[in-house]
This record gives C-alpha cells, structure tokens and sequence, in this order.
C-alpha cells in the first residue's frame, strides 16, 4: 500500500492504545522512586501496546495469516534488555522470513507511523535473517543490541532463531571482532571522559557507564572470558535508576546529569545528601570501569594465547595442578594476574595487601579481583605500621603511573581506607570547578604518580611522595582553607604509619604551603627579593623542600583539565625557584 495512502486513511482506522504509551509510561515512572520493579512494568506495558498494534497493523495491511507466520516483530537495546526507562527510544526489527519480503514492506509503515504520532522516539529496521547476519558482522553497535532479544509479536520460532544466529555469530567471530570492541570503548572514553570524574556525566557515554555495563555483557558472550558480577550489576541497576530519575525530572529523552537537576535527581532516587549521591554514583561508574578492565585484560590474554585455560600437566595419566610462578611471599602468578597462596600464615599477615601491592607495580602484573576478597580481610596494620609495611607503601606510591590501575583495585575494595582513614572523606569528591579533571581522591593519585622524576633529586624522597599524595586531603565538607587544614591533618595520618616526627613536619610545611610556589610566581615582580624571603620562610629555609614544592607545582597543574601547566607558567616557576635554590640550605 503506498505510503501516501496510508498518511490519508491513518485516521479511519481504529486508533490503538500505542497513542497513550507516553501518558502510560509517564505515570508508571512518578508513581514509585526508580528500579528494577518499575523498568519491568514500563517494558511490561510497552510490550503490550506493540502488541495490540501488531494486531492492528496486520488487519490494515491485510496480510495473510500464512505471511504473518513468516514475521516477527523483536525489541532489541534497552527494550530487549528491560532496560528502558519512561523516555526511553523503541528499538525495533521486523523480521521476515524470504518469501514474506513484500509482506514486511507493506506491514512496516503500519508499525511505525503509529509510534512516530504517539510521540515516541524510534530506532527501527526491515530484515530478513540473513540480512540480520550481515549486519551484526559488520555493524558493531548493531551487533551488541541484536545479543538482546525480545520476542513481542509474529512467530517466536522467527525471533529465537534470530536471536541464536546473531549469538553464534558472534562467538564465532569473537577472535577478530574483540579489538574493534575494545577500542571503540577506549575511543568513547576520550570523547565522553570517565563517568566518576565528570562534574555532569553522560551516565550512558562515560567510561563506567551505561553503555560500558552493557560492553561487559557482550564480552561474556564471547566465551572467551566471564565478566564480574554482583557489585557489578548493583552498580548497573544504580545508574539506571539515576538515568530515570534524570529523565522524570527533566522530561526529556536524558542521559547526562547536570548540577542543575543533581539535588532533585539524589531525592527522586532516595538520597537526602547530593554530595553523598555524587559520590555514590562515582563508585558505581568506578565498578564498572574497573570490572570492564579487569575483562579486557583477560580476554587480551585470551586472545594472545588461545589455550586461554590453565595447562595442566599428566603424570601417569592422572592431570596435576598447574604450576604457580612465586613471585613473592605468599603470592604467585597465575594466568597473567597476581594470585595469594592458600596458606593460613600468609593470609594471617597484615602487610599482605602492602607486599602485594608493591609486587604489581614491581612486576606489572595486574591484582587478580579473586585477590581483592581475601587482602581486604587481612587482619589490620598494628600501630604504629611496622618498617616493612612503610617500605611497600612508599615502594607503592613511589613507582610512577604504574601505581594508577593497582591503587583502584585496592581503593575500590576498601583497603586504602583502612589503611588511610582519613582518606574517606576524599573518596569520589567532586571538584566544583572546571579547571579539575578528576575527583579529590584520583587527583592526589594522579600528582603522586607525576613527581616520580624529581625522586633523584632529593635525599629524601618520601617527603616528597607523601607531600604530593596528601597535598589536597584538606579538600573536606565545611573547610575553609583546605592547605592549612590538610597541614594540621598530617600528623594524624602519618603518626600511625609510623613516619618520624620530622617526616611528619616537612610533609605538613608541604601540604600548607603546595601553592604558594606558583602563587609566587605568578603574582610578584620576578626580580623583587620578597618572593624569595617567604619561600624561603615558609619551608624554614630546606632546600630538600624547595625542589619537592617545584615537582609538587608542576604534577599539581599538569593533571588539571585546562593546562595550566603552561610555557609561560613554567618559565615564571622555573626563575623564581632557581633564583631561591641558593638561599636554601642543604639538609645535614
């Protein structure tokens, strides 16, 4: 039937409910706070309204009952998965079968003008299976929503067949279609930035959002490598609850969250604190990020070597164990991560999660998440902190960028908080300003991991680690001057590690004063003696403490999202220290 026709006699047929869906939808979604029971009603009522249509729709285009056994009608995305949300898209394919071509042509205007008036967003497609094949194979994202399938109406057999090519497919085409997975996931992360660190994330787009959560399930598709769970999923359902609520409040097709809606989004999910809720969704974008990782990197090692399996060896045909490379006390190698012995005195040690730690920025190898359970319940440190524990730290903090991936890991099962007490009050804060990239606690990571360069240059290198980890701890509720409180915090975070009172001092005169070096010299006449007199005042004339404040400086503005660490910057920074250096004295 030509489409023209159609739009004139769309109003003599009986109108079907689909043209109330929004309405439906829209009360489904204020009538409860946001989750899993409410995103099943709304896939529930979406279902049955296509359904009626497909009715409709086949009675106006006067197909055959024959032909109508020869389609079937499938939600892929969000509504495969049960996903949506009360603005969610439709994504739909009609399916045919080769000899009903002409039929599912004539049947697809019927579907989709319909939905189109009701004022409901669209993505739809025509395809016979073979055509459905095709299109997995050489369009990924197409790919990734066909591995959800959801029979609404037509022949079931139709959809399941659909849906177990698509699959098998898939598996099949795993070793080749895995790096372009990958690296569209690492593309997205530069454009979109990571989900824990943005002051208005795309809760879909960002790294560890939701787009990320549904990357891990095609993933373990694959075969090639399962995913985590648990968190995982808690994570998941957490941000579409946020993606929801951001979607009632706004009234739009929504996934990024502004500060504007914050506030209201926290109290439609529950939340009375929007800072807390911030930061409760950082974690969550955290657990996935850290979980899609961990399965990259095991299916990276699957993809290297294809007996993925551990091998085993035969000994008068009975299979041994595989063998374990020991790397350190209590900790071995197995499959490319860093596994723990099951043995009672090694997991009785409270520096096994410091040793190990320093084992994987030693070695490189990544902490197996089957680790992670266990270190967490090593008994906690005895204070203060005995000499080994302080060397694996410093060994932990001092190794550069390597520290980044194992420092999550452990953050993220709650072990630098026992550790570090007072770094819960910095977990997943948000940094209200646009010069900041990162959350408090990712950027004092990511400046101790800059300054590893100048730890030559010093007598002293802890200081200067320490000084950099804990340069914006003061960043707290309620701070006035987060570098005179930070200061005042110092001897109560490293009293109990064990550090002397003198490395207690120099990092405090550090912390205090981690700006004013860049204040300096970039507000006062660069050939007046004042900027001088008070650097050297400020860190009671140490010259140790100059060059720590001049590699705290640059880390410091370097890991910002603007660059502040500029020509310009540099060079003011570079004359005032040098012109100070002299004045200094060199410690004894």
């Amino acid at each position: 039937m030509p489409t023209a026709h159609i739009r004139e006699n769309r109003s003599k047929s009986p109108r079907p409910l689909i043209g109330s869906l929004p309405a439906q939808l829209a009360r489904i979604a204020a009538a409860s706070e946001p989750g899993a029971h409410q995103r099943n009603e709304i896939t529930t009522t979406a279902v049955q309204a296509l359904q009626e249509l497909w009715e409709n729709a086949t009675a106006r285009a006067e197909i055959s009952q024959e032909l109508v056994g020869k389609l079937t009608l499938v939600g892929v995305g969000s509504l495969g998965r049960a996903d949506m949300g009360s603005r969610s898209d439709l994504d739909l394919l009609l399916v045919h079968e080769p000899q009903a071509a002409q039929a599912a042509q004539a049947l697809a205007p019927h579907l989709w003008y319909p939905i189109w008036d009701a004022g409901l967003d669209l993505d739809h497609s025509v395809r016979s299976l073979k055509q459905c094949r095709t299109i997995a194979s050489t369009d990924l994202p197409a790919a990734v929503g066909m591995l959800s399938v959801r029979p609404i109406a037509g022949d079931p057999n139709l959809a399941f067949e659909t849906s177990s090519l698509v699959l098998a497919d898939w598996r099949s085409a795993a070793r080749t279609r895995l790096p372009e997975l990958i690296e569209s996931a690492r593309a997205r992360t530069q454009r979109h930035g990571e989900l824990a660190h943005q002051i208005e994330p795309d809760l879909k787009e960002c790294r560890g959002g939701l787009r990320d959560a549904v990357l891990l399930d095609a993933l373990a598709a694959t075969w090639i490598a399962d995913r985590p769970h648990g968190d995982v999923d808690q994570a998941r359902a957490e941000l579409l609850n946020a993606r929801d609520a951001v979607q009632r409040v706004t009234g739009r097709h929504a996934n990024r969250l502004f500060l504007s809606d914050l506030e209201e989004v926290a109290q439609v999910c529950g939340w009375d604190n929007t800072a807390e809720y911030r930061a409760h969704l950082g974690e969550c974008g955290r657990t996935i990020s850290y979980a899609l990782d961990t399965t990259i990197r095991r299916v990276q090692t699957a993809l290297a070597t294809p007996q993925a399996r551990a091998k085993t060896l035969l000994i008068r045909g009975k299979r041994s164990a595989p063998r374990l490379r020991s790397v350190a006390e209590g900790i071995v190698e197995h499959n490319n991560e860093l596994v723990l012995l099951a043995d009672s005195r090694t997991r009785n040690d409270p520096v096994l999660p410091l040793r190990t730690a320093a084992t994987s920025v030693r070695t490189g190898i990544p902490i197996s998440p089957s680790a992670l359970p266990s270190l967490a319940a090593c008994p906690e440190l005895p204070l203060p902190w005995p000499q080994s524990a302080r060397a694996a730290f410093l060994h932990l903090i001092g190794s550069g960028p390597a520290q980044i991936p194992v420092w999550e890991a452990l953050d993220l099962a709650g072990i630098v908080s026992a550790w570090i007490p007072e770094w819960r009050k910095v977990r997943n804060k948000v940094q209200h300003s646009a010069a900041h990239r990162h959350t408090v606690d990712r950027h004092l990571i990511e400046v101790v991991s800059r300054v590893h360069p100048w730890r030559k240059e010093l007598k002293d290198p802890a200081v200067l680690m320490l000084g950099a980890l804990f340069h914006d701890i003061g960043k707290q509720e309620d701070v006035a001057d987060h570098s005179v409180f930070g200061a005042e915090r110092i001897p109560a975070i490293l009293g109990p590690m064990g550090f002397d009172s003198r490395t207690q001092h120099d990092v405090a005169l550090l912390v205090r004063h981690h700006l004013l070096l860049s204040e300096l010299a970039t507000t006062t006449d660069p050939d007046s003696d004042e900027p001088i007199e008070r650097l050297v005042e400020a860190l009671e004339g140490k010259r140790d403490l100059l060059v720590a404040l001049r590699a705290i400086t640059e880390a410091d503005a370097a890991s910002l999202a603007t660059d502040k660490w500029t020509t310009w910057r540099a060079t003011l920074v570079d004359n005032l220290f040098q012109r100070a250096k002299p004045h200094m004295k060199v410690r004894s």
